[in-house]
């Protein structure tokens, strides 16, 4: 007999049952609004505020430009 197994399409866990990979699929935040805060000599912005679905907003660095 196969194996089933559902997964998080989002962080990729696997899971037993339907449900619960669908319940781990909604859990994960959304970015609703990003804005770049912050820019080095280069065209990209070394740094990133990006506000989720529940209200939250955190600040994000570029790793490549030292962050």
């Amino acid at each position: 007999m196969p194996l089933t197994f559902y997964k998080c399409f989002k962080c990729y866990r696997t899971f037993d049952n339907y449900e619960d990979a669908v319940k781990c699929e909604k859990a994960h935040l959304r970015p609703v609004y990003v804005k770049a805060t912050a820019y080095t000599i280069q065209p990209y912005p070394y740094s990133v505020e990006v506000k989720f679905n529940n209200g939250e907003k955190r600040i994000y660095n570029a790793q490549d430009l030292g962050g």
